[in-house]
């Protein structure tokens, strides 16, 4: 599912290339620089480049070589640019650009040529500059922009025109520029800002018009730079920042103020940054950096203080740049680069030191 990395730059100055020590000095080695979550897990990178997870961790998908849940961050790895969770298995990027891999492997998900679980991270690929985990499956996106795919396929959301699952990647396609994999449903953004989908689809998540599933992809809309993939729906940002879904919306998380299904995409919302999405649950940020979010809210995922549905968007945070999801929790990073998160926590996904729910933000000691 959707990885929200929030950079922060070194400013350089002159030919020789020196360094700021003025903001050199800012930049605290201990504080996150991202952060991202998918079903009962959550993982942090801080500017250190070290990984720290929390959470559930029955298959080892937290990669701290046990099978043993967290309710606080532990430090994982090292040296790591980025990191996908998916259901009960993760993807880890290092700086050097190899793909690692850790949890649950039934279908070869860890596309290690295996279906064995693993506890602590194995290599997978190199020269990858991005990746994404689905609910059984995985994304990889080479530096020569060729989309690869691993792991569960039954409803073709690998892509290559089969409902076979595969161990090992296989090569999907070109000129892609990001995608995303989600429970069950494929979305491709290719270089020209087409976006593509494949996978299940049956409540019409793809958006293209149709209830039927794809194993190849298929054009869905133009301009688009973001996309996201939830349990039978799914959210597009496009170049103009206009927010559209489609899909399952039973409760509100399509957010557009009903809990009616949608087979092709409807416009939400604009001046839209980014956004991020959980099992039934939608995070919004918008360009003033105000959090909005909507739907499924039984465990206080929504962080608005209640347990109440919403079927619009409802503003319940500011000074947020970047935010992510779990199945029924939300993290987010405010731009003091605290990291705060709502929602469920039996497994201490929240990474607060409790297991108690919460449905108003609570900051995280990282």
């Amino acid at each position: 599912m959707k990885q929200i990395i929030i950079l922060l730059a070194v400013i350089l100055l002159g030919a020789g290339c020196r360094k700021d020590k003025s903001r050199e000095a800012e930049i605290n080695p201990n504080e996150a620089r991202g952060i991202t979550a998918f079903e009962n897990s959550s993982f942090f990178i801080k500017n250190n480049n070290t990984l720290w997870a929390t959470g559930l961790n029955n298959y080892g998908q937290l990669g701290d070589g046990s099978t043993t849940e967290k309710i606080s961050p532990a430090q994982v790895l090292t040296n790591v640019k980025d990191v996908s969770a998916g259901y009960n298995h993760t993807l880890i990027l290092k700086t050097d650009n190899t793909l690692w891999a850790t949890g649950n492997n039934t279908y070869g998900q860890l596309c290690d040529g295996s279906t064995n679980n693993r506890t602590s991270p194995v290599p997978v690929m190199t020269n990858v500059k991005q990746m994404s985990a689905g609910f059984s499956y995985s994304l990889i996106l080479k530096a020569d922009n060729t989309l690869w795919a691993c792991g569960n396929n039954p409803y073709g959301q690998l892509g290559d025109g089969t409902t076979s699952d595969k161990l090992n990647p296989v090569q999907i396609m070109s000129n892609v520029k990001t995608m995303e994999a989600g429970y069950n449903q494929t979305f491709i953004i290719k270089t020209d800002n087409s976006l593509w989908g494949c996978g299940y689809n049956f409540n019409g998540q793809l958006g293209d018009g149709t209830t039927n599933s794809r194993t190849s992809p298929v054009p869905i809309m133009a301009d688009v730079k973001e996309v996201l993939a939830g349990a039978f729906f799914s959210l597009f940002l496009k170049t103009d920042n206009t927010l559209w879904a489609t899909g399952y919306n039973g409760f509100g998380q399509l957010g557009d103020g009903t809990i009616v299904e949608k087979h092709a995409p409807v416009q939400v919302m604009t001046n839209v940054k980014t956004i991020a999405i959980g099992r039934r649950h939608t995070l919004i940020l918008k360009n003033d950096n105000t959090l909005w979010t909507s739907g499924y809210n039984n465990y206080g995922q929504l962080g608005d203080g209640t347990t109440v549905v919403k079927t619009s968007p409802v503003q319940v945070m500011t000074g947020v740049k970047g935010i992510t999801a779990g199945e029924n929790f939300s993290v987010v990073q405010k731009t003091d680069n605290g990291v705060w998160a709502t929602g469920i926590n039996i497994y201490g996904q929240l990474g607060d030191g409790t297991t108690i729910n919460k449905s108003l933000f609570v900051r995280i000691n990282l």
